[in-house]
């Protein structure tokens, strides 16, 4: 008898039936008007910008948009910033390049075919980058699928699979945003915590070589991943004396460990190579520019986690689910629960403390989407756990759960639609259009607008879009500014913001007053 395809395996044949259907209906890669720029827009003009450069314009340093070729025009082509002695240096690191460079060659090469320009950022360059986050996505469920199935049933595993694909916003990041490197990330992280289990059930020296290289360029593609470290060095440390069995382990295989650290820095070569040569320095600090920092002494979990401007369980219910099955993992894989775990409170604590908590414009904090692939495995538990309990159980968990789905793929359809805020949600908005498909035109006037040169200082000031200001402009500058400044001063919350960022800084509270008063009474002046 031929056998049978498995459950997980029609879940991740579905997903991908279900994801190419939305990106063809949505078909992102098209440029329906002057300026559009498709996918390769925002931060993908970075992560892509390694590409073009090298390969049809042949100068990485970007020396060639003082004379650039006939009929180019760089509008919003390359961002990049200017060092002091006038060189240009692309802001991201070149990790997404890679991911994106064997679809960005065969647009090339079929580019003439399609009549199309090989300039880099025609029609079939967005079509072909677009679909390289699905073909990750699909590789990273795959490969998730083979972990799964090591310590849950079939029904858990094909559950987990399709509420992580179509629960969860990366199925927003797959098809609305794809080129951005959420989805990417998934599938590096999926894949490194696979090649980790292999690799504590039989170290070889193949093994090491990926792990280490897999690793190196996770944390190309984005530094602060480095974090998922942790889980090669925390898995299966279980029990009294685990951390000194470990430790003993890892002196054991130092061979195999230093051979990882040397594919680590594999991947990082062309980056240091590319700063050297631009910058003069091996290592270059590509934030510091925009003044963008983390402020360690000042977490926001609280909005992180369930705000209505873009929190993650609020937006994103399913993971609520997966950080509630951690106590249930301990049962089904115990060796996981440690490493992930705490990873997640990292995760949470470190993404937390990032200038924009809200992650820009994202829907339900795009960061958290790097970390799926693992936080399937406490998802999966719990749904394992409910399915072999109770009848009722197992149907209010489904039932729950299937809910949870539901609401992730309205609100991405609410996102899209503008109807759900990038950065401005409040309660009172997300009240008002809570399950409709069309905005109430009284929502925008409930929107809290952050002061985004503020927030970068680690001062959070929002300007809420109801408030009328024209009895403020009518006022003299200095009975204004006393206003401004007894709104400031009846903040507590701001005030310490205010405390913090003049310790920081080394200025007096004083001056770290007005500094923020001028910037509101401008603000609100300008209104």
């Amino acid at each position: 008898m031929k056998n049978k395809i498995s459950l997980p395996t029609l879940a991740i044949w579905f997903i991908f039936a279900a994801m190419l259907v939305a990106m063809g209906a949505y078909h992102k890669w098209t440029r329906t008007k002057d300026g559009d720029r498709g996918v390769i827009k925002w931060d993908v003009i970075s992560y892509y910008a390694y590409l073009p450069a090298t390969f049809i314009y042949g100068d990485v340093t970007l020396e060639f948009l003082d004379h650039p070729p006939e009929n180019f025009v760089n509008d919003n082509k390359f961002w990049f910033d200017t060092m002091e002695d006038g060189s240009r240096v692309i802001r991201t690191s070149m990790g997404l390049s890679f991911l994106y460079s064997p679809f960005f060659f065969l647009a090339h090469f079929l580019a003439p075919y399609a009549n199309q320009p090989q300039e880099g950022f025609s029609s079939i360059y967005q079509l072909f980058i677009a679909f390289s986050s699905l073909f990750y996505v699909i590789l990273g469920l795959m490969v998730l699928k083979r972990i799964l199935l090591r310590f849950f049933s079939q029904r858990a595993s094909a559950l987990t699979l399709l509420l992580v694909a179509l629960g969860t916003n990366l199925f927003f990041y797959t098809i609305h945003d794809g080129a951005m490197s959420h989805s990417y990330n998934f599938a590096l992280l999926t894949l490194f915590l696979y090649l980790v289990i292999k690799w504590y059930e039989e170290p070889t020296y193949k093994r090491s070589v990926l792990l280490g290289f897999v690793y190196g360029l996770i944390v190309l593609v984005r530094p602060s991943n480095v974090l998922v470290g942790i889980l090669f060095l925390g898995w299966g440390v279980v029990g009294k004396g685990a951390i000194r069995e470990r430790f003993l382990l890892l002196l054991k295989q130092y061979r195999m460990l230093l051979l990882m650290v040397l594919f680590f820095i594999l991947p990082w070569v062309p980056q240091l190579i590319y700063w050297k040569t631009v910058t003069g320095a091996l290592f270059f600090n590509s934030y510091g520019s925009s003044g963008s920092s983390f402020f360690l002494n000042s977490p926001h979990i609280i909005d992180l986690l369930f705000s209505f401007r873009s929190g993650w369980y609020l937006y994103t219910p399913v993971m609520f689910a997966a950080t509630l099955g951690l106590f249930f993992l301990g049962r089904k894989c115990k060796a996981s629960l440690w490493p992930i775990a705490t990873l997640l409170v990292l995760q949470i604590y470190l993404l937390s403390c990032w200038w924009s908590w809200w992650n820009g414009g994202s829907f339900g904090l795009r960061s958290f989407v790097d970390i799926y692939g693992l936080m399937a495995l406490p998802l999966a538990a719990i749904i394992d756990t409910s399915l072999n309990s109770r009848r009722y159980v197992a149907l209010a968990t489904v039932a729950l759960l299937g809910f949870f789905l539901y609401m992730n793929q309205f609100q991405t359809f609410q996102y899209t639609k503008g109807v759900i805020h990038y950065n401005s949600n409040t309660k009172e908005s997300y009240k008002l259009n809570f399950l409709k498909f069309k905005a109430d035109g009284r929502c925008w006037q409930m929107l809290a607008l952050p002061d985004i040169e503020l927030a970068r200082l680690g001062i959070y000031h929002e300007y809420y879009t109801g408030d009328d200001y024209t009895e403020f402009k009518t006022m003299e500058a200095e009975e204004a500014m006393k206003v401004v400044k007894n709104e400031i001063l009846n903040d507590k919350k701001l005030v310490r913001e205010i405390r913090k960022h003049a310790r920081r800084t080394g200025i007096s509270y004083e001056e770290a007053l007005d500094m923020v008063a001028n910037r509101v009474y401008s603000q609100k002046s300008a209104k």
